[in-house]
This record gives structure tokens, C-alpha cells and sequence, in this order.
């Protein structure tokens, strides 16, 4: 029944494209149909809450970070001030356990610079310097130094294609009276979305306290309330570092969630019976393809991510750009060439259950690998589309002996596939 096998193609295809555009209206309502008009107008600086890091200093903060310079573009709140300038805080950070303040040179001997800690364990706790999109923050003060201010210094821990703890450092008042205010943030890049995604502020905020906790050169950490939480899972409750002045210091002391894919099933038992089933059903050649097709689809995001980070690490001196080019292409062509080319046999429905649950093992264990375990739901809703297109390609592909290498329902998924690539990209999340 050719022509009924078509319909239901057609079929298919039209109800994911559907599925699409409703995700794309339930993440981004504005997406589609944007209204200028129901914008609000620009908030001032009276119009906003400010709050004061440092009871030795009249500077004023706006505890959030903006992409802009308004206050009507915040991105994440403030969650750590120290009360110091930022170049202690970013030297005693970096500094190897037998660093050593001195008085003389009035800076750090035996910071440990990026290239020495390169070969560090996963494991260890390594801030470098590091680069991100510029983020601004609106300072209240007399002067040249109140206005809108960029990053004072970036620091990270981990890796830049991988998953890492991010700072970006403020600093304002003088003398006395000078802190930094630190915005910290877990986050992961994301191969679809070319750029971080954050996954929380908390476990950046805890994991930023712990660096402090039992210091010789800390009076002591504490919380104050300002008020800023809300976004993602902060609370409002800021870290508030305090430092001992330099003249006390002597020397330094000697899985993605599974129910992403799998539900709360039993995993082990549910994939054995299943792959013995689609095993008992395929040719020895659809076999062969069969192994070929899950292990393109399960390594390629494993594969570039690793390499990335391998790459990031091993070669420094390229270009944090050429590395993402480098393998979005390899991700953005690899996944549908698979799809297209590797399936055969007309078994639809096997095809496309080994796509959804190679690809979302794939993604299952990228996210595991990198240490993170949980996603916005927009991120969530992207890689269900993601997975759904590329079942709809292995299904084309499977039918390419009798219908042709670029049947319709091919071409479908290929329209389809640029729509889940174009969607991130235009910052829909």
C-alpha cells in the first residue's frame, strides 16, 4: 500500500511540525507575534531597589547583572560580595596551597598560573581567568566611579565546553570601604544554542562559599538579605565574605534527569528486552546498520564534547570560536547524515526507536559526564523536538531503497532539522 504508507508519512510530518511551533509558542509567546507597543517603559534609577555591600562605604548597588545598560534587560542577581578589593579576591582564589602573601611586594608569591594547573585532576578546584559575554551592573556612586560597569574580572572553574562554575567580579567603593560583588553561576555549553546555558546559581553560590569557609585570611562568612532571588533557583540571600586586613595575615597554613527519556522505568530491564526484540525482527544487514546507526547517534554529542575540552585544554592558543564552529558543524551535519544514510528495511517504527533512544542516551550521558542534572524546560522541550526530527529522518531514510534517498518525508525532516538548528540560535531560551 504505497499511497497509504505515504499519507501516514505526510501525516507524521505534519503533526511534528506542529509540535514544533507549539513549542516554540509555549517557550517564547512573544516569539512569533512580537507587540512593541505592550513593552514597558524604561525603568530609573529611582524607580529600583539599591543596596549597600560595604556599611563603610555610601556606594550603592543594583544586586543583578543586565545585558544591557537598563535595568529592564537584568540577566541574574548578585549572590556573593567580598569585602575587599577584586584583585585579592581573584589572587587568593587562584593561589596554590603554599602561597604566600608579602607585605614588601604587596601581592601573592606562588600563584599558580593557568598553564602550571592545566594538568590538574577533574576533581580539583582550579579558578583561571576566563572570557564570557559582557554583563553589566549600575553602581550608585559620586563621580566617574557610579554609572553603569562592566566586568571587573572573570573567573572560572572547569571547563569552558564542558560544564563549569563562572564568576563575574564587580568592584566598587575605595579604600577602606572597597568590595567586590560576584555574580556566580553553575552553567554548561550547549552545542545547539552555541553558548552556556545556566543551570544554577545555588550550587555556584555554596560551592563559591565553600573556597572561603575555614580561610586564615577570612573573619567570616555570613548571609544578608537582598531581596534579589526569584530567577532560577536563587533565594535573595547573598554571600557576604568578610577578609582580615593584609597587616593581620601571616604566612598561608601548611544523568540528563533519566525521566527525560525514560520515565521512572526500569532501565536495564526495559532496553535488554527491547533491543532483543528489534534485534529478532531485523536482517543481518539491518543489524550491522542497526549498530552502526545507535553508536553514531549515542557518540556524536559524547564525541564532541570530549574533544572539544581536549582540544580547549591541550591547545590554548586556539581560538574558543574555531573550537564551537568546529564541532556545531560536526554535530549540526552528523546527526541527519546518519539519520538518512545508515537506516534501510522499511521497519519504520524499529528505526525510530533506536534514534530516540541512541540520541537520547547520547544526550543522557553528555549531560551526566559533565555533571549536570538539571534543565530549563525550554532546554528540555528543544531536545524532545531534537530527537523527534531525527526519528523522522531515520524513518525517510529507512524507506530510500523503494521511495528514494530524498523521499518526501526526508525533505520534511531536513525543513524540520534547520527549524530545531535555527530556534536556539535566535535566543528563543
Amino acid at each position: 500500500m504505497p499511497g497509504s504508507r505515504i499519507g501516514l508519512n505526510r501525516r507524521v510530518a505534519t503533526s511534528l511540525i506542529f509540535l514544533i511551533l507549539f513549542s516554540l509558542l509555549v517557550v517564547q509567546p512573544g516569539f512569533l507575534s512580537p507587540n512593541p507597543r505592550d513593552e514597558p517603559h524604561p525603568k530609573r534609577t529611582r524607580d529600583v531597589r539599591l543596596v549597600s555591600p560595604n556599611p563603610n562605604s555610601s556606594v550603592k548597588l543594583w544586586p543583578f547583572t543586565s545585558r544591557h545598560k537598563r535595568y529592564d534587560s537584568l540577566t541574574l542577581p548578585i549572590n556573593v560580595v567580598v569585602e575587599g578589593p577584586a584583585s585579592r579576591v581573584v589572587s587568593e582564589l587562584r593561589h596554590r596551597r603554599d602561597a604566600q602573601w608579602n607585605n614588601d611586594s604587596n601581592e601573592w608569591q606562588g600563584v599558580a598560573s593557568d598553564e602550571e594547573t592545566a594538568g590538574v585532576g577533574k576533581d580539583a578546584v582550579e579558578w583561571h581567568n576566563t572570557t564570557g559575554a559582557v554583563r553589566y551592573t549600575y553602581v550608585q556612586a559620586p563621580g566617574p566611579r557610579g554609572g553603569w560597569m562592566t566586568e571587573t574580572a572573570q573567573l572560572h572553574d572547569g571547563a569552558y565546553f564542558g560544564s563549569r562554575y563562572h564568576l563575574r567580579l564587580y568592584e566598587g567603593g575605595k579604600g577602606n570601604g572597597t568590595w567586590t560583588a560576584i555574580q556566580a553561576h553553575h552553567e554548561y555549553f550547549d552545542w545547539f544554542r552555541l553558548r552556556h546555558t545556566v543551570g544554577s546559581l545555588e550550587k555556584a553560590q555554596y560551592h563559591l562559599d565553600g573556597q572561603y569557609y575555614g580561610k586564615w585570611y577570612v573573619d567570616g562568612v555570613s548571609r544578608q538579605r537582598y531581596a534579589n532571588g526569584g530567577i532560577i533557583d536563587s533565594n535573595g540571600w547573598v554571600s557576604v565574605v568578610d577578609l582580615r586586613p593584609k597587616t593581620e595575615m601571616g604566612p598561608v597554613p601548611g544523568a540528563l534527569i533519566a525521566v527525560l527519556l525514560l520515565g521512572s522505568i526500569n532501565l536495564r530491564g526495559s532496553m535488554e528486552d527491547t533491543i532483543r526484540e528489534l534485534a529478532s525482527r531485523l536482517t543481518r544487514e539491518t543489524v550491522r546498520r542497526g549498530i552502526a546507526f545507535s553508536v553514531s547517534l549515542f557518540g556524536l554529542p559524547l564525541f564532541v564534547r570530549s574533544a572539544s575540552i581536549a582540544v580547549e585544554t591541550a591547545v590554548p592558543s586556539v581560538p574558543i570560536k574555531a573550537i564551537a564552529g568546529v564541532g556545531y558543524l560536526v554535530l549540526g551535519l552528523g546527526l541527519p547524515l546518519a539519520a538518512v544514510s545508515l537506516p534501510n528495511g522499511r521497519q519504520s517504527t524499529d528505526w525510530f526507536a533506536v534514534a530516540i533512544l541512541a540520541l537520547g542516551l547520547g544526550f543522557l550521558f553528555d549531560y551526566r559526564s559533565i555533571g549536570v542534572n538539571v534543565l530549563p524546560i525550554a532546554v528540555v522541550l528543544h531536545r524532545l523536538a531534537v530527537l523527534g526530527v531525527v526519528g523522522v529522518l531515520a524513518v525517510g531514510g529507512s524507506y530510500q531503497e523503494t521511495d528514494g534517498r530524498w523521499n518526501t518525508l526526508v525533505q520534511a525532516g531536513l525543513v524540520m532539522w534547520i527549524a530545531v538548528l535555527v530556534w536556539p540560535l535566535l535566543d528563543a531560551f
